[in-house]
């Protein structure tokens, strides 16, 4: 039985180490094939086997990991549970807004009042003692509630360490307060720091405040996306016009489009005209024209006609949906980068409860200071060490990139695609359909233009042949008026004839590739060239992967001679034409086997093999056949540009990444030692672990 999906929504991870936890308990449990838990979006991802466990069992063993989980509701439409998880989020942001801003407040102007008050007067002590233990119960509860629970669980995170940060300062300054004497008459100085618990506190509180606006902004793309298709659409049934939800359209319902209406479902145009903005699925921001016949997609907005649409896709099978399950999976996938920290994760708290216990023994045994004046140094250990950056480090960075993408009509496939990309040596492009656009069309006509066009048109305008749509396109766009044709005869491989004005009209295939001539009777009255011709910027897009220090080469299906004519177009040296698809996977395999790291660029349909061969295979994908599924990135404009502007983002996106990995594992080798030699008390260790996790974001964030 194939492997089923499920996403769950998961509660009360603070860091990495929860992130790691929960992916563990769900790696392990039996059916289970793949687990990733992104702690931007709160979101598990599972692929389990149905028939060894079930979605039941599944949040059942994250619950007791001492986590929440929630289990999607199968009537709820993708575009409700993406409403309903920014509503979640707006909530958790007022809700961290609202105790950290003033804890902040407070702990600033009990840093401030210190040079007046000091930390003798008593009066000034026990109005310390009453903010800080209120603060503790008002805003520190929940930590030390997910503390408890994490511990009872046999798991140790970030709320652990800030529970024992907080609580130790607020013991060790209360027993100061209570028995000053008794610390002097054993030789120790009295340490008062309600302040610290007072920052310790709200500074954890104000970069989960920052973390939760981060993921509201990360996330919007897809969130934009959802939003787009109407919750009503008008249809036409039993000859009147009435308004449903969009949820209960069905296949084959004519739908009503008004000027400026967004489309509520896919289909073909039925009757009406108008011009379309398409920019949410493609990027491309001018509108296309629209007439009986052209299809159109949900969520896009009408302009200035009125259209009527047969509805024929509908769900999970709309070019929308499709979208937003490849974004929302491409923002929960991870990359390989994260590995590292990941595997770092999973031990870092206990490590550093270790650290700060031995710092406080050493400084006790041999740094000649009191025994609480080294429970103060281990407490500063403690704070400084919270694991937030490390979590936020790469999965901050592959929302922002690939919303970013996706509002410019490319489709990255999560974050393994992502990281590839950017260590990419070798373009490989497809010809039809990629550099060209796909479709042929009269370049040059010998004869008089006028009268050859008129009279091969009326002949093919009788035939299905591509090159015929061309010649009667062409007719078309110079207002050429056709004549009726009689006795009309098609012969495949050989060409078409009819009477036209009474006497026999031939069309039959030059002496030249892509030549057609044009013959009444036994006389040659003209020929007319037909070419596929170059997508418009192919050569600037050759040019600008060249500068990216890319080497580009050219595999085509097609003769030769038409290859290697493209190709000069566009200025490409390499060609490699006449294969079939068997032999362009071959060829991408023999590329990799010399050490190249391969992208292949094709329609996604007969190139399908050689995408899935590449190292990132991208689907030159349009409006009428969205093959998201063929490749690592989907271009859904079909334009070539998308190829060096996904390189350049994806090489963007590892330098944050790296930078961000480089800053929250830098920040500890660097912090925790400087905590230890006991030169940063645990209010300003407070601040310095807020500083890190702010970064981090702030940083990811100009990805977007």
């Amino acid at each position: 039985m194939p492997d089923s999906r499920l996403e769950l929504d998961i509660e009360g991870m603070t860091c990495s180490a929860c992130q790691s936890f929960v992916e563990k308990a769900l790696r392990e449990q039996p059916g289970v094939s793949q687990a990733s838990v992104n702690l931007m979006l709160n979101r598990a991802t599972v692929r389990f086997d149905p028939a060894l466990i079930t979605p039941q069992q599944l949040r059942q063993a994250v619950e007791d990991t001492g986590y929440g989980a929630t289990l999607p509701s199968p009537r709820r439409s993708a575009r409700e549970e993406d409403e309903d998880r920014d509503a979640r989020l707006s909530r958790e942001y007022q809700h961290l807004r609202r105790k950290a801003l003033p804890t902040v407040a407070l702990g600033l102007m009990l840093m401030a009042a210190m040079p007046f008050f000091g930390h003798d007067q008593p009066l000034w002590i026990w109005t310390q003692f009453l903010l800080a233990t209120a603060v503790l119960l008002w805003a520190g509860t929940p930590f030390f509630r997910r503390a408890a629970s994490a511990l009872r669980h046999g798991n140790a995170d970030m709320n652990v360490l800030v529970a024992l940060g907080s609580a130790s300062a607020w013991l060790i300054s209360t027993a100061s307060a209570l028995t000053p004497l008794w610390f002097h008459r054993h030789g120790m100085m009295s340490q008062i720091y309600f302040e610290a618990v007072v920052f310790i506190i709200g500074l954890v509180l104000f970069g989960k405040m920052l973390e939760a606006r981060a993921k509201r902004q990360t996330s919007s793309a897809l969130l934009q996306l959802a939003t787009l298709q109407p919750r009503l659409a008008t249809v036409q049934r039993e000859g009147r016009q009435i308004e449903i939800p969009t949820a209960e359209l069905r296949l084959g319902d004519l739908l009503i489009v008004r000027p400026g209406d967004r489309l509520a479902a896919d289909g073909i145009v039925a009757s009406g005209s108008s011009a379309v903005d398409e920019s949410m699925l493609t990027g491309e921001s001018l509108p296309v024209e629209k007439s009986p016949g052209s299809r159109v997609f949900g969520g896009t907005a009408n302009g200035h006609g009125a259209l009527v649409v047969a509805v024929d896709r509908l769900g999970a099978e709309s070019a929308l949906e499709q979208i937003i399950r490849v974004l929302r999976d491409a923002q929960t996938a991870k990359a390989p980068v994260q590995a590292l920290a990941d595997r770092v994760s999973a031990i870092f708290v206990p490590a550093v409860v270790a650290i700060a216990i031995l710092t406080a023994l050493a400084w006790s045994f041999f740094g000649s200071a009191d025994p609480l004046r080294s429970l103060v140094i281990a407490l500063s250990v403690l704070v400084i060490s919270c694991p937030c950056a490390m979590g936020l480090a790469v999965p901050t960075a592959i929302l922002a990139a690939t919303g970013n993408a996706a509002r410019h009509g490319i489709l990255i496939r999560g974050g393994e695609a992502l990281e590839r990309l950017g260590a990419i040596s070798v373009v490989v492009l497809d010809k039809t359909g990629t550099l060209t656009s796909g479709k042929p069309r009269v370049v040059s006509v010998d004869g008089p233009p006028g009268e050859v066009l008129r009279l091969a048109a009326s002949l093919e305008s009788l035939s299905e042949h591509p090159l015929a749509r061309a010649i009667t396109s062409e007719a078309a766009a110079r207002q050429l008026s056709l004549s009726p044709v009689s006795s009309f005869l098609a012969q495949p491989g050989v060409g078409v004839e009819g009477i036209i004005d009474g006497t026999l009209h031939r069309i039959v295939a030059g002496q030249t590739p892509g030549t057609v001539d044009l013959l009444c009777g036994d006389s040659r009255l003209g020929s007319i060239t037909l070419a596929d011709t170059l997508k418009p910027g192919a050569r600037q897009t050759v040019d600008q992967l060249r500068a990216l220090g890319l080497r580009v080469i050219l595999l085509s299906g097609d003769q030769p001679a038409a290859a290697h004519q493209i190709a000069a177009q566009v200025g490409i040296t390499e060609v490699i034409a006449g294969v079939r698809p068997e032999g362009k996977l071959a060829v991408i395999a023999q590329l990799q086997r010399e050490g190249a790291k391969v992208i292949m660029a094709g329609d996604g349909l007969n190139d399908a093999p050689a995408l899935e061969q590449a190292d990132v295979g991208i689907a030159m994908a349009t409006g009428s056949d969205l093959t998201i599924e063929a490749g690592d990135v989907a271009l859904l404009r079909g334009d070539l540009a998308g190829i060096p502007a996904a390189i350049t983002l994806s090489r963007r996106t590892m330098r944050i990444m790296h930078q961000n990995l480089g800053w929250a594992f830098g920040y500890n080798l660097i912090g925790i030692p400087i905590a230890a030699l006991g030169w940063l008390n645990p209010a300003w260790a407070a601040a310095a672990m807020a500083l890190s996790s702010v970064s981090v974001v702030t940083n990811s964030l100009r990805l977007r």
